[in-house]
């Protein structure tokens, strides 16, 4: 599989390695702005060459040097001024759509994965300039905000992050939030393992939880100028369901149709991923006011993909 990475800043660079490390690619492609440093990573990770579990080769090209990748991940953007993502948009939207263009052009025929922020509205703009269907354009979505989640939640419980079932829907950015009512840990419902385990939870407030789990990318970001490892593997748990055509369900954003009453833009909920991209949306049973919820960050979202004209 041949990888392509736009952006070889701190998360491009982690997303190619950990890909380099987990063996899910045979080639990886850096395009930058900044010539110099794709250049240089591409040497940082052809130098480890010997020890990754198969043999990964590391080249920088131009964006149209990525015709020929499987898979391109799109990560380019400025330094975040503030915690709101969508702060990013006026400095992302013409360079995104800019180097898009240039790659389809070039004969790219794969699947978009799109990180650069704010990741709905980008990947809409990826699918509108592209031209391809939207199972092809992925957007990243609130994939890792649910890591986040669990992460958080397992914290609490003591029970391991894996045993635990915590879904953040909406937008990747303010208005996202948690459906409490499809939340399971060790195969309880959330509330049901509350109203168990009283114990654990005192002093717990929902929203305060939820902000938490919103405000924790700034957090890390505020203490290194970055967030890498949770990303990386965020974008290589997709990366794997595409190569291995595993049918994973991954909360990524998507290009609702009709879901939730919902359609023509990206939003985060449950998806099918494989060889395909995503193959299949799922529209889960929320609660009214939960609905409510994920209405508000449509409306959000939507009225910044005007902005996108």
């Amino acid at each position: 599989m041949k990888l392509g990475i736009v952006g070889a800043g701190f998360a491009g660079e982690i997303i190619a390695y950990t890909a380099a490390m987990k063996g899910l690619c045979q080639e990886i492609y850096f395009v930058d702005i900044n010539e110099k440093k794709a250049i240089s990573q591409a040497m940082d990770i052809n130098d480890a060459r010997f020890y990754y579990p198969n043999d990964v080769k590391s080249y920088s090209c131009d964006y149209e040097g990525l015709y020929e990748c499987d898979i391109i991940v799109l990560t380019s953007g400025g330094i975040p001024e503030t915690s709101d993502r969508l702060d990013e948009l006026k400095t992302n939207k013409k360079v995104v759509s800019q180097y898009t263009k240039r790659i389809v052009d070039s004969g790219f025929k794969g699947i978009f994965i799109v990180v650069s922020n704010p990741c709905d509205i980008m990947a809409y703009l990826v699918k509108k300039v592209s031209g391809f269907e939207s199972s092809r354009v992925i957007g990243a979505g609130t994939a890792l905000d649910s890591s986040r989640a669990n992460s958080l939640l397992s914290k609490i419980t003591g029970i391991s992050a894996k045993s635990i079932n915590a879904i953040v829907m909406g937008e990747h950015g303010e208005s996202q939030f948690i459906p409490w009512s499809q939340v399971k840990i060790a195969g309880l419902s959330f509330y049901d393992y509350k109203n168990k385990y009283k114990d654990q939870f005192i002093n717990f407030k929902e929203d305060d939880f939820e902000d938490q789990v919103r405000k924790r990318g700034w957090e890390i970001y505020l203490g290194k100028s970055s967030t890498q490892y949770g990303i990386a593997n965020t974008i290589n748990a997709i990366i794997s369901a595409i190569v291995h055509d595993e049918n994973k369900v991954i909360n990524v954003s998507a290009m609702l149709n009709g879901q939730y009453g919902l359609d023509d833009l990206y939003i985060s909920t449950p998806c099918l991923i494989n060889k395909n991209g995503i193959e299949k949306i799922f529209e889960l049973p929320l609660e009214a006011c939960e609905l409510k919820k994920l209405n508000k960050a449509a409306e959000l979202i939507k009225s910044y993909n005007k902005a996108l004209v």
